[in-house]
């Protein structure tokens, strides 16, 4: 009897180690820079909440996309097709870096499918626009996402390696906080 009781007792301390582990850890959709067609392109699937379909999240959808976008200068464009419930967003972002890697605009474009099922996330056609202070020059730099975050691109420059790295992590930091935002809908 003692050693089943061992058992169960060691079984009960494994499974809540385990939990306490979990506990600490964040759910990010994006973790690594995807590379498809020679193209970074971001992809998640965001379930509908439980009771809500496709024409309740759609005008949730819309709702958000005019509260988060309306008045960022950054903004290219913003279509809402109701047909097919899709939003097309063309928007910027300042990233947040350290004064000494300069100003750098992140600028992307996402798509955003609602079905009954729920939401289809693409991230997509993205740019980055350098001022560097210590470039001298006052016209920014525009590097695509493949040259500057994927996994080649950071190996392939070793002086630039750690300023791609902070790009990087700021960029999947951003787009982890609209796919947070989204989901919350």
């Amino acid at each position: 009897m003692q050693k089943i009781e061992r058992i169960v007792l060691i079984l009960l301390l494994l499974t809540s180690l385990g939990f306490t582990r979990l506990n600490g850890q964040t759910d990010a959709a994006f973790g690594t820079v995807p590379v498809v067609n020679g193209k970074v392109v971001f992809q998640q699937f965001i379930p509908n909440a439980d009771g809500v379909d496709a024409v309740q999240q759609y005008a949730k959808l819309q709702k958000w996309g005019r509260t988060r976008f309306q008045g960022n200068p950054l903004l290219s464009a913003i279509r809402f097709d109701d047909k097919v419930r899709s939003v097309t967003i063309s928007a910027g972002e300042t990233l947040p870096l350290p004064a000494a890697d300069g100003k750098v605009t992140l600028r992307y474009r996402f798509d955003i499918s609602v079905t009954n099922a729920g939401s289809m996330l693409m991230i997509r056609d993205i740019t980055f626009q350098s001022e560097s202070p210590s470039s001298g020059s006052v016209v920014p730099k525009t590097y695509s996402a493949e040259q500057l975050i994927t996994d080649q691109a950071i190996k392939s420059v070793e002086r630039e390696k750690e300023f791609r790295t902070r790009i990087r992590q700021a960029t999947l930091n951003y787009l982890n906080g609209l796919h947070t935002e989204l989901s919350a809908l």
